[in-house]
Order: structure tokens, then C-alpha cells, then sequence
């Protein structure tokens, strides 16, 4: 355990039928990784369901947001909202997980790219050229507005380069079972 991290071990489901009994306000749980997580959420009362992986800063290989979004959409059958952040950089990025069925999408490190390039400025030039590229993706689907999205509008693209020592996650290319 990282020391001065023992709070979010003891943290548990306990914790979220305390606070939703006390306060009656929308919830959100944020770090949804799984289909089960999102299911004991719901029957917690959660509003919102905020898939992330926290960046990827605390496993180097877990699963990205975008893999898990379909499973945890299935579990929470419409029963609360889905939010979904890690990695979603451009416009198209955004419409494909609408299309995967998140309802929102947090852009916090393009908001700081943003903010880091001209302040207030560049953060208003990013959500400008966002919502531009998510205008664009719209119309070369033929599509009038993200509520019109839905899976049929994706598919799985083939791997261009195979993992090696050289790329960002060289052991993608190992067999599961060579970890055990």
C-alpha cells in the first residue's frame, strides 16, 4: 500500500449505503471498472456511474475506458447516468463513446491542455474545436445529434502496428496466461 493512501482501501460499499442514507443528493462513484461494480453501484442508489481508470496512473495495463464502457452500459440497464473519461482527446473520440453508451464524457486533461496554452482563452478555444470535431463526426455519419448514436455506428479496427519494445505498451503482444 502507497503510504497516506490507506483511506481509499477503507473505503467500501458500507461507506455508500451511509451516505446515500444520509444525504439525498445525486451520487456519482467514480473508478467503475467493472460490469459487477456497476451493478452493486445501482442497487446503492448511485445517479451516476463514472467509468475511468483514474488515467491509467495506477496499473500500466489495465483495461481502457472504452473496453469496459459496453459491459458496465449492459449492467446499469438505464438505472443511472454513465459517465466515462480516459483518453478522449478529439471530437470523434467523444461521439464514439456516446455511441458506446456513456451519456457524458470528461475531458479534464484537454480542459488543462487547454488552460495551460492561454488560460481562460485557450480553454474556451478547446470546448470550441471539440464541439467542432463532434459537429464533423455527426455529419459524416449522417447523424443530426448524439442521441441518435448507437453501436451500429462502430467497429473494432484491426491493429496497425504490433506491440514491440519500442511502443507505449510493449507487452499487449504477451498471452495472458504468460503473467500467471
Amino acid at each position: 500500500m502507497v503510504p497516506g493512501r490507506e483511506y481509499q482501501a477503507s473505503f467500501n460499499w458500507k461507506d455508500v449505503a451511509r451516505i446515500r442514507a444520509k444525504y439525498k443528493i445525486p451520487l456519482i462513484l467514480k473508478g467503475i471498472c467493472t460490469a459487477e461494480d456497476a451493478t452493486l453501484a445501482v442497487e446503492h442508489g448511485i445517479d451516476m456511474v463514472y467509468v475511468s481508470n483514474h488515467g491509467g496512473r495506477q496499473l500500466d495495463h489495465g483495461l481502457c475506458t472504452a473496453d469496459i464502457l459496453p459491459e458496465v452500459v449492459q449492467a446499469v440497464q438505464g438505472r443511472a447516468k454513465i459517465i466515462v473519461d480516459g483518453g478522449f482527446n478529439r471530437g470523434s473520440d467523444i461521439v464514439k463513446a456516446i455511441a458506446l453508451g456513456a451519456d457524458m464524457v470528461g475531458v479534464g486533461r484537454m480542459q488543462c491542455l487547454g488552460l495551460a496554452a492561454d488560460g481562460q482563452v485557450g480553454l474556451v478555444r478547446m470546448l470550441e474545436l471539440l464541439e467542432h470535431e463532434v459537429r464533423i463526426c455527426l455529419s459524416l455519419l449522417g447523424v443530426n445529434n448524439l442521441d441518435q448514436l448507437n453501436t451500429s455506428y462502430l467497429q473494432q479496427a484491426p491493429i496497425v502496428n504490433p506491440a514491440s519494445a519500442r511502443s507505449a505498451f510493449p507487452l499487449l503482444s504477451l498471452q495472458a496466461e504468460s503473467f500467471y
